[in-house]
C-alpha cells in the first residue's frame, strides 16, 4: 500500500514537471510567432502641445492618432501593434531637443516631427546620433536633411518655394520691385527670404529685405519704409500670426499692395487680420481641392474628424503621409532594426501620398514634389493653381 502511494506521488510530480515544460515551450512559440507578447512598434511624435506653435500642431496630433488606429485595424506592423508616443516640444528648439532625448531613452523605432524648422533642426542631431529615423512632415529649411542620413522629410524645401514665389510675383503679379519682411529670430523666415530674394533679383528684379524682431506686434517702421520704396509686392516669409498683423496694419495705413506668403500662412490668419487678408496669395504643400484621387479620398475619409468646413491644414495631410511612409518602410524592412528601417526609407519609390507621390533622393528629400498657389477669399483659402518643380 505504501509503495503504491509512493508510485502515485511520483507520477503526479512527473506530470506536473511535464506540464510546466510544455507551458514554457508554448510561451516561447508565441513569442517567436509574434504573439501577444511581441514588441510593439514605437513611433515617437514630436510636436508642440503647448506654446505659440501648439495651434498649428493640433490637426497633426489628431491625424497621427487616426493613422496609427488605421494601421492597427489592419493588423499593425510585422505582427505587432503600433504605439504612438507623444512628446511636447513646448514650441521651442530646446524643448524639441529634450523631446528627442526622451524619445531615444524610450526606445522608439522612428520619429515623426517636428513642424517648425527650428524645432526639427534642434531634434535632428540627437536622433542622428542615436540612429533613429526621423521624418519631418513640413519643416522646409534646406539644411535639415543635411544633418544626417537618418533625417528625412515629406515636404518640399525652401529653395523650391522661394523660387516658385519669386516667379509667381514677377510673372503673374507683374512685380519688378519687392520688399521682403524677415523675422530676424526665425531660421525658416531668414532662409526662405534669401531664396526668394536671390531668385527675384535675377532677371533685373529689385528686392529689399527689412527685418522685424520675433514676437513683434507693431510694424509701423517697416510699413513706412515700404511706402517710401514704392514696391509692387511684399513678401512675408513668416508664420500666420505676425503675417496677419502686418497685413492688417498695412491696410489701416492705406497701403494697397499685394502681399504674398510662404507655407507658414494658413486660414487662421483671418483670426488676426480679419477682412484685410482678402485677395492675397500664398504657396502651400496641399489643399483640400487638390485634383488628386488620393487627396479626395483623404478628405472624404477624415471629414468627420476635421469638421463640416475643411480649412487649409497642410501639416495634417503631410503628417498622415509621414506616418504611412514610415509604416511602409517598416514593412519593406521586415524588421524593427532602426538601421534597416532607415535603409528601407532611402529606397522608397513612388509611394502614393495624399500630398503627392514620394520618392526620396540620396539626401532624404522627396523629389518632384509640387506646390499649390492659394488665394484668400471669403474667409478661406481658394485653390488657384499648381506649381511643378
Amino acid at each position: 500500500m505504501k509503495n503504491a502511494k509512493l508510485r502515485e506521488l511520483f507520477l503526479i510530480t512527473q506530470t506536473t514537471k511535464t506540464m510546466q515544460v510544455l507551458l514554457v515551450a508554448a510561451s516561447l512559440l508565441l513569442l517567436s510567432a509574434g504573439g501577444a507578447s511581441a514588441e510593439p512598434v514605437k513611433i515617437g511624435l514630436i510636436l508642440a502641445r503647448t506654446g505659440h506653435a501648439a495651434k498649428v500642431c493640433e490637426s497633426s496630433y489628431r491625424i497621427a492618432r487616426r493613422a496609427v488606429k488605421e494601421i492597427n485595424r489592419t493588423g499593425g506592423l510585422l505582427g505587432s501593434k503600433v504605439r504612438l508616443m507623444e512628446y511636447d516640444n513646448r514650441s521651442t528648439p530646446i524643448g524639441a531637443r529634450e523631446a528627442a532625448v526622451q524619445a531615444a531613452k524610450d526606445g522608439v523605432h522612428g520619429v515623426i516631427g517636428a513642424v517648425y524648422s527650428s524645432h526639427s533642426l534642434s531634434a535632428a542631431p540627437v536622433l542622428e546620433k542615436e540612429k533613429i529615423p526621423m521624418i519631418s512632415p513640413i519643416s522646409t529649411h534646406t539644411e535639415l536633411t543635411a544633418r544626417g542620413k537618418y533625417i528625412f522629410r515629406v515636404c518640399y524645401t525652401d529653395r523650391f518655394q522661394g523660387k516658385a514665389l519669386a516667379d509667381f510675383a514677377k510673372k503673374e503679379l507683374g512685380a519688378r520691385k519687392a520688399a521682403v519682411l524677415v523675422n530676424a529670430g526665425s531660421r525658416y523666415s531668414q532662409g526662405l527670404a534669401d531664396y526668394f530674394t536671390a531668385e527675384f533679383r535675377s532677371g533685373k528684379g529689385e528686392a529689399v529685405q527689412l527685418d522685424y524682431q520675433k514676437n513683434a506686434t507693431d510694424f509701423t517702421a517697416q510699413l513706412d519704409e515700404i511706402k517710401r520704396l514704392s514696391v509692387q509686392v511684399v513678401f512675408i516669409p513668416g508664420h500666420f500670426r505676425e503675417s496677419a498683423y502686418i497685413i492688417k496694419q498695412a491696410d489701416a495705413k492705406g497701403l494697397k499692395i499685394p502681399f504674398i506668403g510662404g507655407d507658414g500662412w494658413l486660414d487662421k490668419m483671418y483670426d488676426y487680420g480679419g477682412q484685410s487678408i482678402h485677395g492675397n496669395y500664398y504657396i502651400s504643400q496641399w489643399h483640400k481641392d487638390l485634383p488628386r484621387e488620393k487627396s479626395r479620398w483623404f478628405v472624404r475619409t477624415y471629414q468627420d474628424m476635421i469638421g463640416k468646413k475643411l480649412s487649409n491644414e497642410p501639416a495634417m495631410a503631410l503628417t498622415y503621409d509621414a506616418v504611412m511612409v514610415f509604416a511602409r518602410a517598416v514593412k519593406n524592412a521586415g524588421s524593427l532594426n532602426r538601421a534597416r528601417i532607415r535603409d528601407s526609407l532611402s529606397r522608397i519609390r513612388g509611394f502614393e501620398g495624399v500630398t503627392g507621390d514620394i520618392t526620396f533622393n540620396s539626401h532624404g528629400d522627396p523629389v518632384n514634389k509640387s506646390a499649390v498657389i492659394l488665394k484668400f477669399e471669403n474667409f478661406g483659402s481658394v485653390y488657384h493653381g499648381i506649381i511643378q518643380p
